[in-house]
C-alpha cells in the first residue's frame, strides 16, 4: 500500500504592491531543485466574480473587494487601498486553506501575499498550522515601488496605500529581502538557502 506523501514546505512572501514579491516568487520556482506551487493574492482575485471585485467596479464590491481612495497625502501623492467586505474576507480565508492544502498534499508552496489587514497573518498561521513555513518580509524603498507602479501602468497609490500596514501584524519574520539589493535569481537563492537551512 502506498504511503502518504510527507507535507510540503511553505515560503510566504509578504509585502506591498510592486515590492517585487511576484518576481521573487517566480525566480524561486526557477532556481529551486524541487518544484514549488505558486499561490498569490492575484490568484485569488482572478477567482472572484466581477460583481464582487472592486478593482473592476463590481456593484457588490462592498461585500467583496473594493478600492478605497482616502485622498492624496500632504505632499500630493495618491493613496489607494484594497478593502474587503464579509464575502471578500471569507474568500481570503478560503484561499489560505486552499494554498495550505497543496502543502498538506506533499507539494512545496510559495505564497505571494499582500496582507490587506493585520488579522490576516494570524489567519495564515492558523491555516498553515502543523506545516513548516518560512515567513519572508519583501521590501524595497517606497520610491522604487512607486516607480515600478508607474512603469507597469498600474493605477497609482496602491504601493503607498499598503506600504506600512502590510507589515503591521506583530508576527516576527524569519527573513527580510530588499528586492533592490540583488537580481531576482540571487535573492531567490538566498531565500531557498535560508529555507532549506531552517528545514
Amino acid at each position: 500500500m502506498r504511503t502518504a506523501e510527507p507535507p510540503g514546505r511553505v515560503v510566504l512572501l509578504n509585502g506591498t504592491s510592486c515590492a517585487g514579491k511576484t518576481t521573487l516568487a517566480r525566480a524561486l520556482q526557477d532556481e529551486s531543485d524541487v518544484p514549488f506551487v505558486y499561490w498569490g493574492i492575484d490568484t485569488l482575485f482572478d477567482l472572484v466574480p466581477p460583481n464582487w471585485g472592486g478593482g473592476r467596479g463590481g456593484p457588490l464590491s462592498r461585500e467583496g473587494f473594493r478600492y478605497h481612495r482616502p485622498g492624496p497625502t500632504a505632499t500630493g501623492h495618491p493613496v489607494l487601498e484594497i478593502r474587503t467586505g464579509p464575502v471578500g474576507r471569507r474568500m481570503v480565508r478560503s484561499g489560505q486553506h486552499a494554498a495550505a492544502a497543496f502543502a498538506r498534499g506533499g507539494d512545496h508552496v510559495v505564497i505571494d501575499e499582500m496582507l490587506l489587514s493585520p488579522d490576516l497573518m494570524p489567519a495564515w498561521l492558523s491555516a498553515l498550522a502543523g506545516l513548516t513555513a518560512l515567513l519572508v518580509r519583501v521590501d524595497c524603498p517606497l520610491e522604487e515601488a512607486e516607480r515600478r507602479e508607474l512603469a507597469r501602468g498600474n493605477e497609482p497609490g496602491l504601493a503607498r496605500g499598503h506600504y506600512e500596514s502590510v507589515h503591521d501584524h506583530g508576527v516576527p519574520y524569519d527573513a527580510t529581502v530588499d528586492t533592490t539589493t540583488g537580481t531576482p535569481a540571487e535573492l531567490a537563492r538566498s531565500v531557498l538557502d535560508r529555507a532549506f537551512d531552517a528545514w
